[in-house]
């Protein structure tokens, strides 16, 4: 590299530039024509001095003297564009590099991007493998339940086939109704991912639509609320929750109402709103209603006093502002930076910050923030899908932990299926130990009591003819008992 380096810095004679090579024969020139003179120039015939002479020389002397001094200074001159030339090499050669620098830098991008791009398309695939997979793994499992029970009707006879039909349908039925459930949630979790992006598109026409509802509440309301302050208050409240309500928040579980809170001081605050963010964050949100000087304003005869009215209606929402940055919300929740001040008649926010520019800065400055019902409701709009996805995602690790579950109870149920499988072996090992003792040997069961028969013990009941016949036996006709003899 650094002979590489050393190689770009090196100044040829291609890099010299046309203004310097003709300084350089100038000079060249100059010295010429000076050594030619000088070599010329023959003594003088008398010996005597002519001062006409000598001061002709003395200026000529001086005029070449002024020609060396300036042919220097263009030798100045000409080292110091090669000088400005080397920088000129310098400069292109980092330009150069910087160059390089960001096509690299461009290359690694493009090369992230398609990283990105590769793994998405994997995720898509491995989504859909698993739900490929968990339905040949239902029907493998339909098939090895099918299979085990055929085996255990053949091994079992009727009444044993009976029983164990039944015990595994016990048996079978939870597991399908797991499976079938496990199944709908991973398909109702892809349909909710899939249209997120739908309900999005739909956000937008919902908030104008909303929000063009409330702002003709709104006006239809400011005749009946310009009497009371008390009431524009309780009117300003009620059209927060409805905003709130109909984003998808519920009151008790996404937001609270008015919830009062004690300081360490003694002190008691009582926002209008606290809402509830997913991973413990709050927002505290005080409705603040200016409709008396907002009404003067806007039903004005003449300019002045539309004018003074509005100046009114101004300082009105600065009171606002002022009395709300005096609240340290951030005493009673973690996390809370701001108030977010919410005006619900939509003209009057508009004529305040539209005439006074700085009451946006001036509110922020006092860590509060200005919301129309417009901003609002995109605002909670925006909250209520945060809750959306974060329930999804509870849900998905749901699903995790009853896929664990599953299969435990799966691996469970494959071990009663072992042993009932070895207890069966073992009641027909004890069944054909039992049966050999029967009608196997010599001194079999069977031909034992057959004898006993023979020899006459009272019985009118005979044995099976295939026992008989396994023990190699005949049913001979009992020979009667000795009658008892009188003494």
């Amino acid at each position: 590299m650094a002979a590489s380096r050393k190689a770009t810095n090196t100044v040829t004679l291609t890099d010299i530039s046309p203004e310097t090579w003709l300084v350089l024969g100038g000079m060249a020139v100059t010295l010429a024509v000076l050594a030619g003179l000088l070599l010329t120039r023959k003594p003088a015939a008398t010996t005597s001095p002519d001062t006409a002479e000598l001061d002709r020389l003395r200026a000529e002397r001086d005029d070449w003297r002024e020609r060396q001094e300036q042919a220097a200074t263009d030798l100045a001159t000409a080292r110091e564009a090669v000088a400005r030339l080397d920088g000129v090499v310098e400069e292109r050669d980092r330009l150069r590099a910087s160059l390089e620098a960001v096509t690299a830098e461009r290359n690694a991008l493009n090369a992230r991007h398609e990283a990105l791009k590769t793994e998405h398309d994997a995720t898509q695939r491995h989504h859909d493998e698993k739900l490929a997979e968990l339905d040949k793994a239902r029907e493998r499992l339909s098939e090895q339940f099918k299979l085990t029970a055929a085996e255990i009707l053949k091994t079992s006879g009727a009444e044993l086939n009976k029983q164990s039909t039944d015990n595994l349908q016990t048996l079978l039925n939870p597991l399908r109704e797991q499976l079938t459930d496990f199944r709908a949630k991973v398909e109702k979790d892809a349909e909710q991912r899939h249209g997120h992006a739908g309900e999005i598109k739909q956000l937008m026409e919902t908030v104008r639509k909303d929000a063009a509802r409330m702002s003709d509440d709104a006006q239809k309301l400011a005749n009946a609320l310009r009497s009371s302050s008390k009431v524009q208050g309780d009117w300003g409240e009620l059209v927060l929750a409805r905003i709130l309500e109909s984003s998808g928040l519920r009151e008790g579980h996404e937001f609270h109402t008015q919830k009062s809170e004690t300081l360490e001081d003694g002190s008691r605050l009582r926002p209008d709103i606290v809402v509830d963010l997913p991973g413990g964050h709050r927002l505290v949100i005080d409705s603040k209603v200016s409709l008396k000087a907002f009404d003067q304003c806007v039903n004005a005869e003449t300019e002045e006093e539309r004018g003074l009215a509005l100046k009114q209606h101004i300082q009105s929402v600065r009171n606002h502002v002022n009395s709300l940055g005096a609240k340290d919300y951030g005493q009673l929740y973690t996390g809370v930076s701001f108030t977010l001040m919410f005006i619900p008649l939509e003209g009057a926010a508009s004529l305040a910050l539209q005439n006074d520019v700085n009451i946006s800065v001036y509110a922020a400055e006092r860590d509060v923030m200005i919301a129309t019902p417009t901003t609002l409701m995109m605002a909670m709009r925006t909250i209520g899908n945060l809750w959306t996805v974060d329930r999804q995602n509870r849900n998905a690790l749901d699903i995790a932990d009853r896929a664990g579950k599953l299969f435990d109870k799966f691996h469970g149920f494959v071990s009663d299926i072992e042993e009932i499988g070895q207890r069966i072996n073992q009641a027909e090992n004890a069944w054909s130990n039992a049966k050999g003792k029967l009608i196997d040997g010599p001194g079999n069961l069977v031909g034992q009591a057959q004898k006993l028969k023979d020899l006459g013990a009272k019985t009118r009941k005979s044995l099976p003819a295939e026992y008989l016949d396994a023990a190699g036996v005949e049913d001979l006709p009992a020979i009667g008992a000795p009658e008892a003899v009188d003494s």
